[in-house]
């Protein structure tokens, strides 16, 4: 904990400006921010606190020594502060004044200060949170603060709502869970299997591991194992020696996993491999070698192996499709991203991360509305985030007026709930039918999410016994 200590303050008993000016104890200064009914936090350049002052407690819901020393991103009520203005302050290095949500649901205003030392660089960041009750009288204040944060947000592609050193948004409490697991795994070189929908953002999880490990200033390579045919994406991988094609480079072909030395490999929709190259990669993983095709020299595999699926890999392992031994070498750590449906905090936050980016692109200017937001929250984003980003991009581009509202929408999504429903479910729709293929979704989507019978009960409010067998009809059959 810090001690706070001035130096040339008036004394306790408010001497008169002729009087003489004595110390303030670190002691009489922690009783005094300990008394004010504002809370105040101090987080060091590493976002560890280092100070929580008594108010900081019906914030935080725990004694303020159990603040001091961790990270913010270890105190779980820190995750419900929206927006975020701990990137923002790090990134400008300025004064922030934001309106918030409180983890309690109290609208407050918080400013956060950044302490500078003589390099320009944070040194701390002093936090002051308000009821905003009490606040009304600096609305115009607030104006003038938005319009810095929206020039803020258009330099250098700044997303307001991501992690600091990533464009991985995440307002939702488990995204943010599993960001903090990437980035304390990214240092360890080892093997990590990212599984979740087509369009969730598996790529660009596999980049924010590299780029936080100790093999950022090497290449990150990625292939998509789906996109290529098996001879070619089998020389793509692993190169081939002078002379094997015809046609072929005379000096032969370096594959990726030899260009990728020292560094990263990304193998997208890993499940797609055949038989053949499951083997030969295992191999590469296991021994840390491999050979080009039609090669007499064994070489070197110094890379980290990063894959990532949106199919059951274990099903495949059951059925014969996938190999047992390369599903657990390539399971060494594993991340599952949700889809887009079950992380609705993410949606308004990565709808603004979007609309940014594109009006800067095509030198537009739009805003959101209320009703446009709602909307987006009502979708079921089958294509997750990448169906989301192509829509603002469609928007930034289409749209003429300066608010993006309901009525530019498409009409799937405008209208999801009575359009799917009435076109899934006609009149004639048998209820134990409709029953059925509710409790199917719902099964489904939580055993995706949570990976277990007992979390899947807690969830669904059903015994576990009964969870248990849901998952066996719906999921395991």
């Amino acid at each position: 904990m810090i001690e706070p200590k001035m130096n040339a303050t008036r004394n306790l008993r408010g001497e008169g400006m002729g009087k003489q000016m004595t110390e303030l104890s670190a002691d009489a200064m922690k009783t005094i921010l300990d008394n004010l009914y504002d809370e105040v936090v101090v987080v060091d350049a590493t976002d560890r606190i280092i100070y929580a002052n008594k108010a900081s407690e019906r914030h935080y819901s725990v004694r303020k020594k159990s603040l001091v020393g961790k990270k913010v991103y270890e105190i779980p009520a820190w995750f419900n502060w929206e927006p975020n203005t701990l990137p923002m302050v790090k990134r400008t290095k300025k004064r922030i004044t934001v309106e918030q949500t409180s983890p309690i649901g109290e609208k407050i205003l918080t400013t956060a200060t950044p302490v500078l030392d003589d390099t320009n660089d944070i040194q701390m960041i002093v936090y002051n949170v308000r009821d905003v009750a009490q606040l009304e009288s600096v609305k115009q204040d607030l104006a003038l603060t938005r319009e810095l944060l929206e020039e803020i947000e258009n330099q250098d592609g700044t997303k307001l709502f991501s992690l600091p050193d990533t464009d991985i948004v995440a307002t939702d409490r488990e995204m943010q869970k599993i960001i903090t697991l990437a980035e304390s795994v990214a240092v360890v070189d080892a093997t990590v299997l990212i599984q979740g929908e087509s369009g969730t953002g598996k790529g660009l999880m596999a980049k924010f591991i590299h780029n936080n490990s100790l093999r950022k200033e090497a290449p990150f390579l990625a292939i998509n194992c789906a996109a290529i045919p098996e001879n070619l994406l089998e020389s793509e991988l692993f190169g081939y020696a002078p002379g094997t094609f015809t046609g072929g480079h005379k000096d032969g072909k370096k594959g990726l996993i030899e260009l990728a030395q020292g560094g990263t490999l990304f193998l997208d929709e890993i499940g797609e491999l055949s038989p053949n190259l499951q083997v030969k990669f295992l191999h590469v993983i296991q021994e840390k070698e491999f050979m080009p095709i039609g090669g007499r020299e064994v070489k070197t595999a110094d890379v980290r192996i990063i894959a990532a699926t949106n199919r059951r890999l274990e099903e495949m392992i059951h059925t014969g499709a996938f190999r047992e031994d390369l599903y657990y070498r390539l399971n060494v750590i594993s991340l599952k991203i949700p889809a887009l449906r079950d992380r609705p905090g993410d949606i308004p936050s990565l709808a603004y991360t979007f609309l940014r980016k594109f009006d800067q692109k095509y030198n537009t200017s739009h805003e959101l509305s209320t009703a446009f937001l709602d909307a987006l929250l009502d979708h079921g984003w089958p294509g997750n985030i990448r169906e989301l980003e192509n829509l603002m991009e469609r928007l930034t581009v289409t749209v003429r007026d300066e608010v993006i509202d309901t009525p530019h929408l498409p009409e799937r999504i405008s209208t999801p709930g009575t359009v799917k429903f009435q076109e899934k479910y006609p009149l004639n729709t048998s209820l134990d039918d409709l029953k059925t293929d509710i409790e199917k979704d719902l099964i489904r989507r939580a055993y995706e999410r949570f990976g277990s019978s007992r979390k899947v009960a807690a969830s669904l409010k059903i015994s576990q016994t009964k969870a248990s067998r849901l998952i066996r009809k719906h999921v395991k059959q």
